[in-house]
């Protein structure tokens, strides 16, 4: 009986713990996988870090540009060495002066700035890797605002060369150099969520896609030029990074008549203009309009279920705090609030004098 009760226990632990060691082979193996992957990844994003870093110097007109570069990637040693048309284009636009601001840049420091923030972010994402690899371990989480500013310091600068329209730099291959930094600009908005899932595989993947964007960008430098040239010297590209409500910006939701948010969406950018009565001499008044606030962000629209005419909907603008006292005491004073919608694109922001009738009627 006792031999029984010992061969009915056998019969359900051995296959208990069979099951256990198996799970435990598999998680071990899809651990080991997982590390496997990680590496091959660092790899690549060391070398396109290493190749974002060299064409920046090559801008500085360092002597990299009359030599070679060599250094171990992925796939083993490269040596590298600039194209012999590069020095002379390099000479051309560190004297041509660009007016950014206030600021006077050259040509080649605006072609800098994407290259140095893609290199940034690529420290960053170094700093989420273990101290036994160089980094200090720190969760992607962690590094996110920072990453953050690098997308928007990216996006600037290719606002910057868009709107000097150098798609004809580097011997015509300026539009194929930007295309690739707009895809680089696109992987880096995208991958936002992947901070936060607690995959490490899956942060490196999609850090790895940013800059093997760079990467391509710097091997244009050795393709053959377009034979013709982009017309105007207009990028072919463009990407419209999602607005987000950054550090020291405030989110201002509004009510407006329905019809007025028709086709509006998150990403465009609109002015906000008001109507108000102005006194005048001898105690009469005069309606007058004006643009209170240029450019802004559009975060998110809410439009309500029915479609009448008394409907209203939400906006929801990102604003800078002095932008958001003006939209508060519009929203009180004014006899009406009125969005205009900018061309996509289009975030320049001019000075506007006030409308009446008088300027139009004389």
């Amino acid at each position: 009986m006792r031999n029984k009760k010992l061969l009915l226990l056998a019969a359900l632990v051995l296959p208990l713990a069979a099951g256990r060691a198996a799970a435990a082979d598999e998680e071990a193996a899809a651990l080991k996988a997982a590390q496997n992957r990680t590496e091959v990844l660092l790899e690549d994003i060391d070398c396109s870090a290493k190749k974002d870093r060299l064409f920046f110097d090559y801008l500085s007109g360092t002597a990299q540009l009359k030599g070679t570069f060599k250094f171990r990637c992925a796939k083993g040693k490269e040596t590298l060495a600039a194209p012999a048309w590069l020095a002379g284009e390099v000479s051309s636009m560190t004297a041509r002066e660009v007016l950014i601001g206030k600021e006077s840049w050259t040509e080649a420091r605006l072609w800098q700035e994407p290259f140095a923030a893609l290199y940034d972010f690529s420290e960053l994402v170094r700093k989420t890797r273990t101290v036994k690899d160089g980094g200090l371990g720190l969760p992607p989480k962690l590094v996110y605002g920072a990453c953050l500013d690098s997308l928007v310091r990216l996006d600037k600068a290719l606002a910057n060369l868009r709107r000097e329209r150098l798609a004809g730099a580097f011997g015509g291959r300026g539009d194929v150099i930007f295309s690739s930094l707009e895809k680089a600009l696109a992987e880096l908005d995208a991958m936002e969520h992947s901070y936060e899932i607690g995959s490490q595989v899956a942060f490196y993947e999609k850090a790895a896609a940013v800059l093997k964007n760079a990467e391509e960008a710097f091997l244009a430098l050795a393709g053959d030029a377009p034979t013709l040239p982009a017309a105007g010297g207009i990028f072919s590209a463009e990407y419209a990074v999602a607005p987000r409500l950054l550090e020291g910006g405030r989110v201002v939701p509004m009510v407006f008549p329905a019809w007025q948010a028709e086709g509006l969406k998150r990403g465009d950018r609109v002015d906000l203009l008001i109507t108000y009565d102005n006194p005048v001499a001898g105690g009469t008044r005069e309606t007058i309009a004006a643009t209170i606030i240029q450019a802004a962000p559009v975060l998110s629209v809410t439009r309500p279920k029915d479609d009448s005419a008394e409907a209203k909907c939400s906006v929801r603008l990102i604003l800078t705090p002095v932008q958001a006292q003006y939209a508060a005491l519009a929203a009180v004073q004014a006899r009406e609030l009125r969005l205009a919608v900018r061309a996509e694109g289009d975030a320049e922001i001019k000075p506007m004098e006030a409308a009446n009738f008088k300027k139009i009627i004389k």
